[in-house]
């Protein structure tokens, strides 16, 4: 059993020079260029996009949390399916709760509503239902995320059941196509810090908040190797394919900036139809308002394993920083207001924003170094 926290702290003392990053105020701007937009059509009517992929081919699939459905378009923002249908049948699901690409372009998608996990193959530009198997919530427990990996197997990102088990630990697995386990406590790390609403003297939700709690990110990049980091400080992990441990390819010092009655206001604005009829909620979370962010919010990497950080600013935004595939600050990101970064690929950025109806759009950019 590896534990994440203490082989990361030996790791950063042996192993990393850490790299100052009050200077990259000083990077160069990224060229970037608008190329094109995908928004609703006859075909492709949306209530949200909660995840966006983009295979090999250069095709996106949109993963639509409100409508519970999953999109084909193609590179040139043409519709070509949709992929599965809601139901209970071979190959539908009730809700694409956490949706990955493989190598292959083969779609994986996990089922919340039937704990299952759905594989559709691409032959002739088109996906099709390949095959699906149940993975058990009580003997793994909770799946917050997952990674395809080689040989059909899958690495699987679990937390406990319950919500107020204070002491419970992340644990990521290695199971099969059938469900089976294959390797028990891949790695073992603590519990992201979150806020429990409680009603009632019982707990009624748990959740983390970006700008609020530290968390523990995961990625899987295009070629298999694994990320992870905290999020209260820039030290970000990998194992490559080939290897059994992570190493830190990027450690950079930088300053957490302010936790703002600003951003006090916009979270109890986002949380007030949680809040509004539980004051002891309110109250509890008020108090646990922390003096600073944490330091990113987010990170991805693309297909030349470089690395793009999501960095909490002092206007109570965000910027997105590149670095190389070996740590080094490159450039800075400069996206529009309100567009949310959710892959980047064969030299592109791909964002979605909402129109002021609320509708969904999708923006794709070009980048040059």
């Amino acid at each position: 059993m590896k534990y994440f926290l203490l082989l990361f702290i030996l790791l950063l003392i042996g192993c990393s020079a850490q790299v100052d990053l009050d200077s990259t105020l000083d990077l160069p701007v990224l060229d970037i260029e608008h190329l094109m937009e995908v928004s609703e059509s006859e075909d492709l009517l949306l209530g949200s996009i909660t995840n966006l992929l983009v295979d090999s081919d250069g095709d996106l699939i949109l993963v639509d949390g409100s409508q519970r459905y999953v999109y084909a378009v193609n590179a040139e923002g043409e519709f070509i399916q949709q992929v599965g249908a809601r139901g209970s049948g071979p190959g539908e699901y009730e809700f694409p709760g956490i949706v990955q690409l493989a190598d292959d372009n083969s779609i994986h998608l996990f089922d919340w509503g039937s704990r299952s996990m759905i594989v559709y193959t691409k032959n002739n530009g088109v996906w099709s239902f390949s095959s699906d198997f149940t993975a058990d919530f009580n003997q793994y427990g909770f799946f917050t995320q997952f990674f395809t990996a080689a040989n059909n197997q899958y690495y699987i990102v679990t937390s406990p059941m319950r919500i107020d088990e204070e002491d419970s630990k992340l644990i990521v697995r290695k199971i099969d196509n059938t469900g089976g386990l294959v390797q028990d406590s891949v790695y073992v790390f603590p519990q992201n810090e979150r806020f429990t609403v409680f009603e009632n003297g019982m707990p009624r939700m748990s959740m983390t908040i970006p700008s609020m709690h530290r968390q523990g990110r995961f990625y899987a990049d295009y070629t298999g190797n694994t990320y992870f980091g905290w999020t209260d400080s820039l030290t970000i992990f990998r194992r490559a394919l080939d290897e059994q441990e992570f190493t830190p390819i990027l450690n950079s010092s930088i300053k957490n900036t302010p936790f703002t009655s600003s951003t006090r206001d916009t979270l109890l604005s986002n949380y007030e139809n949680l809040l509004s009829e539980n004051n002891q909620a309110r109250r509890d979370l008020i108090s646990s308002f922390p003096d600073t962010k944490p330091v990113y919010s987010d990170f991805k990497v693309d297909d030349n394993g470089r690395i793009w950080v999501q960095i909490f600013n002092e206007e109570e935004g965000t910027d997105w920083f590149v670095f190389s595939s070996e740590g080094e600050p490159m450039y800075r990101a400069e996206l529009p207001d309100g567009y949310r970064l959710h892959a980047v690929r064969h030299n592109m950025l791909y964002t979605v924003n909402n129109t002021e109806d609320g509708i969904p759009v999708v923006n794709i950019f070009s980048y040059n170094f």
